[in-house]
Protein backbone atom coordinates (compact mmCIF):
# COMPACT_ATOMS: atom_id res chain seq x y z
CA UNK A 1 0.00 0.00 0.00
CA UNK A 2 3.01 2.36 0.83
CA UNK A 3 4.65 1.91 -2.93
CA UNK A 4 0.95 2.59 -4.38
CA UNK A 5 0.58 6.00 -2.10
CA UNK A 6 4.02 7.25 -2.86
CA UNK A 7 3.58 6.62 -6.54
CA UNK A 8 0.32 8.42 -6.27
CA UNK A 9 1.84 11.31 -4.67
CA UNK A 10 4.78 11.16 -7.36
CA UNK A 11 2.19 10.94 -10.31
CA UNK A 12 0.28 14.38 -8.80
CA UNK A 13 3.27 16.28 -8.09
CA UNK A 14 3.90 15.88 -11.81
CA UNK A 15 0.65 16.91 -13.09
CA UNK A 16 0.98 19.81 -10.41
CA UNK A 17 3.78 21.36 -11.82
CA UNK A 18 2.44 20.96 -15.37
CA UNK A 19 0.34 24.64 -15.44
CA UNK A 20 3.81 25.96 -14.32
CA UNK A 21 5.43 24.45 -17.50
CA UNK A 22 6.80 26.62 -20.73
CA UNK A 23 5.36 26.04 -23.61
CA UNK A 24 8.03 24.02 -24.98
CA UNK A 25 10.10 21.52 -22.78
CA UNK A 26 13.44 19.61 -23.41
CA UNK A 27 13.03 16.14 -24.40
CA UNK A 28 16.50 15.37 -25.52
CA UNK A 29 20.16 16.37 -24.26
CA UNK A 30 23.35 15.98 -25.78
CA UNK A 31 26.39 14.41 -23.98
CA UNK A 32 27.40 17.88 -22.27
CA UNK A 33 24.20 18.43 -20.86
CA UNK A 34 22.99 20.73 -23.29
CA UNK A 35 19.46 20.31 -24.61
CA UNK A 36 19.38 19.93 -28.41
CA UNK A 37 15.87 18.94 -29.12
CA UNK A 38 12.62 20.85 -27.60
CA UNK A 39 8.80 19.27 -28.10
CA UNK A 40 5.50 20.88 -27.00
CA UNK A 41 4.54 20.83 -22.56
CA UNK A 42 1.61 18.74 -22.89
CA UNK A 43 0.46 16.59 -20.94
CA UNK A 44 1.47 13.02 -22.43
CA UNK A 45 4.97 14.78 -23.28
CA UNK A 46 5.47 15.69 -19.54
CA UNK A 47 4.50 12.13 -18.59
CA UNK A 48 6.48 10.03 -20.84
CA UNK A 49 9.84 9.85 -18.46
CA UNK A 50 7.74 8.86 -16.00
CA UNK A 51 5.92 6.11 -17.72
CA UNK A 52 9.12 4.49 -19.01
CA UNK A 53 10.45 4.72 -15.68
CA UNK A 54 6.89 2.75 -13.80
CA UNK A 55 7.55 -0.37 -16.82
CA UNK A 56 11.56 -0.27 -16.82
CA UNK A 57 11.19 -0.91 -12.57
CA UNK A 58 8.05 -3.07 -12.90
CA UNK A 59 9.88 -5.10 -14.99
CA UNK A 60 13.04 -5.40 -12.35
CA UNK A 61 10.69 -6.17 -9.84
CA UNK A 62 9.10 -9.44 -12.10
CA UNK A 63 12.55 -9.94 -12.94
CA UNK A 64 13.38 -10.32 -9.08
CA UNK A 65 10.12 -11.59 -8.03
CA UNK A 66 10.71 -14.68 -11.16
CA UNK A 67 14.50 -15.34 -10.01
CA UNK A 68 13.11 -15.81 -6.31
CA UNK A 69 10.51 -17.87 -7.06
CA UNK A 70 11.70 -20.38 -9.05
CA UNK A 71 15.68 -20.57 -8.51
CA UNK A 72 16.46 -23.71 -10.64
CA UNK A 73 14.43 -21.78 -13.72
CA UNK A 74 16.85 -19.15 -14.06
CA UNK A 75 19.62 -18.56 -16.18
CA UNK A 76 23.31 -17.98 -14.69
CA UNK A 77 26.69 -17.66 -15.57
CA UNK A 78 28.11 -21.24 -15.86
CA UNK A 79 24.80 -22.68 -15.98
CA UNK A 80 26.04 -26.79 -15.74
CA UNK A 81 27.81 -25.56 -12.22
CA UNK A 82 24.67 -23.79 -11.01
CA UNK A 83 22.28 -26.47 -11.81
CA UNK A 84 24.05 -29.00 -9.86
CA UNK A 85 23.96 -26.91 -6.79
CA UNK A 86 21.66 -28.24 -3.97
CA UNK A 87 18.33 -26.51 -4.15
CA UNK A 88 19.15 -24.22 -1.01
CA UNK A 89 22.44 -23.10 -2.48
CA UNK A 90 20.76 -22.18 -5.41
CA UNK A 91 18.06 -19.96 -3.50
CA UNK A 92 21.27 -18.29 -2.03
CA UNK A 93 22.61 -17.18 -5.37
CA UNK A 94 19.23 -16.44 -6.35
CA UNK A 95 19.02 -14.42 -3.46
CA UNK A 96 21.80 -12.40 -4.40
CA UNK A 97 20.79 -12.14 -7.68
CA UNK A 98 17.09 -10.58 -6.61
CA UNK A 99 19.30 -7.91 -4.08
CA UNK A 100 21.31 -6.99 -7.23
CA UNK A 101 17.55 -6.57 -9.23
CA UNK A 102 16.11 -4.75 -6.40
CA UNK A 103 19.29 -2.04 -6.31
CA UNK A 104 19.12 -1.62 -10.02
CA UNK A 105 15.56 -0.87 -9.25
CA UNK A 106 16.39 1.67 -6.74
CA UNK A 107 19.12 3.60 -8.94
CA UNK A 108 16.70 3.37 -12.07
CA UNK A 109 14.03 5.15 -9.77
CA UNK A 110 16.85 7.52 -8.57
CA UNK A 111 18.29 8.05 -12.37
CA UNK A 112 14.66 8.76 -13.63
CA UNK A 113 13.92 10.92 -10.86
CA UNK A 114 16.94 13.37 -11.28
CA UNK A 115 16.29 13.01 -15.16
CA UNK A 116 12.52 14.97 -14.55
CA UNK A 117 13.62 17.12 -12.38
CA UNK A 118 16.56 18.39 -14.44
CA UNK A 119 14.36 18.36 -17.41
CA UNK A 120 12.11 20.84 -14.90
CA UNK A 121 14.80 22.79 -14.51
CA UNK A 122 16.06 23.83 -17.59
CA UNK A 123 12.13 24.05 -18.37
CA UNK A 124 11.62 26.67 -16.17
CA UNK A 125 14.95 28.17 -16.00
CA UNK A 126 16.80 30.53 -18.48
CA UNK A 127 19.59 27.78 -18.77
CA UNK A 128 19.60 25.20 -21.77
CA UNK A 129 21.90 22.77 -19.84
CA UNK A 130 21.44 20.57 -17.35
CA UNK A 131 22.76 21.08 -13.41
CA UNK A 132 25.75 19.81 -12.76
CA UNK A 133 24.27 16.90 -10.28
CA UNK A 134 21.54 16.05 -13.28
CA UNK A 135 24.65 15.78 -15.61
CA UNK A 136 26.33 13.50 -13.41
CA UNK A 137 23.80 11.14 -12.24
CA UNK A 138 22.26 10.54 -15.09
CA UNK A 139 25.23 9.81 -17.11
CA UNK A 140 27.13 8.07 -13.84
CA UNK A 141 24.53 5.69 -12.74
CA UNK A 142 24.14 4.22 -15.82
CA UNK A 143 28.35 3.31 -15.68
CA UNK A 144 28.03 2.10 -12.36
CA UNK A 145 25.07 -0.36 -13.16
CA UNK A 146 26.77 -1.61 -15.71
CA UNK A 147 30.39 -2.12 -13.49
CA UNK A 148 28.09 -3.89 -10.82
CA UNK A 149 26.14 -5.94 -13.79
CA UNK A 150 29.80 -7.01 -14.71
CA UNK A 151 31.26 -7.90 -11.24
CA UNK A 152 28.17 -10.18 -10.61
CA UNK A 153 28.42 -11.96 -13.54
CA UNK A 154 32.21 -12.50 -12.63
CA UNK A 155 31.29 -13.14 -8.78
CA UNK A 156 28.77 -15.40 -9.18
CA UNK A 157 30.41 -18.45 -11.15
CA UNK A 158 33.18 -18.01 -8.69
CA UNK A 159 30.15 -18.47 -5.26
CA UNK A 160 28.60 -21.31 -7.00
CA UNK A 161 32.08 -23.01 -7.31
CA UNK A 162 32.64 -22.71 -3.76
CA UNK A 163 29.13 -24.01 -2.95
CA UNK A 164 29.43 -26.89 -5.67
CA UNK A 165 29.06 -30.33 -4.95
Amino acid sequence: MDRLTHGLNAALSLLWVLPTLPARVPRHFGLGGTADAYWDATLLHWMALPAIAIVVVGGLYGAAWWVGTRPAAVSMPDQQRYDALRPADQRLIAGHVQTFLYGTATATLVLFVVAQGSTYHVATSATNTLPRVGWTLTLGIPVVLTIATGALAWWLPRLAGDRGP
